[in-house]
């Protein structure tokens, strides 16, 4: 059966636009009842008609590959319902609780599900995140790190093979501590995002007591907010990328960081940033480290490096 295009628009504002009234989903019925024409109608704009996330809307970044097992919070039908009803905040997915009934996403749900179907299911004692041989990286919300700090509904944890990972706020981007050890366990799978990651390494670097101030201003002294804009394990170890933006929202510099361990007599972590200027801006990086260079970043592309010294405690 084939689709055409033009019957996807309204559905896709329907879906983007704030979740409608009662009222609405009485004006509005929906037409189709197989989960293969509801996803047609709401999904594979963005995912694209196989699931493959080449739909027709350019995203700021791609949509999931359901064929390729890209699925942000758990496999299994049920996980999928709950991602479709409650959506992901933060990103362009919209709640579909209020447009949707439960049989019609238990319906997408399957469906979507299908894409991939040599996929094992997750199951509870399979929701360890185990970084092998290459880095990965895990998305969802940050636990306090102590009872008077807050949560961060937005968060990015890096783990690398040497078996070091990296707690990022992402609202701000902003390095919170290092542990060595296990990963994450994916708790929140079963609570579609309503719980906090569980990292289970041991912390080992804790930048500013958990609660770091944003490091980058421009020459005249305005703060700068490190917008992100992607992640990469690709290489040896993950990356973390964004972009340095003004109050009027002007890009000034971009980064590229990458944290390593040092080899030797003690182990530091180092904090690499491949620093691209198109401004001079200010680095103010935090007392506790050591810097390799003067704080003043010229226009140009620049490498700077913050050290952090590991210490012997035990958070967790």
């Amino acid at each position: 059966m084939r689709y055409k295009p033009v019957i996807l628009l309204p559905l896709l504002i329907l879906g983007c636009n704030n979740s409608p009234t009662e009222s609405d989903r009485v004006e509005v019925p929906i037409p189709t009842q197989t989960g293969e024409e509801i996803y047609m109608m709401y999904c594979a704009s963005c995912h694209g008609a196989q699931g493959d996330g080449n739909g027709m809307i350019q995203l700021d970044r791609p949509a999931r590959s359901f064929v390729d097992g890209g699925f942000s919070f758990g496999n299994t039908v049920y996980a999928i319902s709950k991602t479709t009803a409650s959506g992901i905040p933060g990103t362009p997915m919209p709640p579909f609780a209020d447009i949707l009934t439960q049989q019609q996403i238990n319906r997408v749900a399957t469906h979507v599900r299908s894409f991939s179907p040599t996929i094992e299911d997750a199951s509870l004692d399979q929701t360890e995140m185990v970084v092998v041989d290459k880095p990965l990286v895990a998305r969802g919300m940050i636990p306090a790190i102590n009872s008077e700090l807050q949560l961060h509904p937005r968060g990015i944890v890096i783990g690398n093979p040497d078996r070091f990972s990296y707690e990022y706020r992402v609202d701000d981007v902003r390095l919170l501590s290092v542990r060595q050890g296990r990963f994450i366990q994916r708790v929140d799978w079963g609570e579609r995002g309503g719980s906090p990651l569980e990292l289970l390494g041991r912390m080992v670097v804790l930048v500013e007591e958990g609660n770091p101030v944003g490091m980058f201003s421009t020459q005249s002294g305005s703060t700068l907010r490190a917008q992100l804009r992607a992640t990469n394990t690709m290489q040896e170890y993950g990356i973390i990328k964004y972009d340095l933006i003004t109050q009027k929202g002007d890009i000034v510099a971009s980064i590229s960081e990458t944290c390593v361990p040092t080899t030797g007599t003690r182990t530091l972590i180092e904090q690499r940033l491949i620093i691209d200027a198109k401004e001079p801006i200010l680095i103010q990086p935090p007392p506790s480290t050591d810097v390799s260079n003067a704080p003043l970043i010229p226009v140009g592309e620049h490498e700077f490096v913050i050290t952090h010294a590991i210490y012997e405690g035990n958070t967790k």
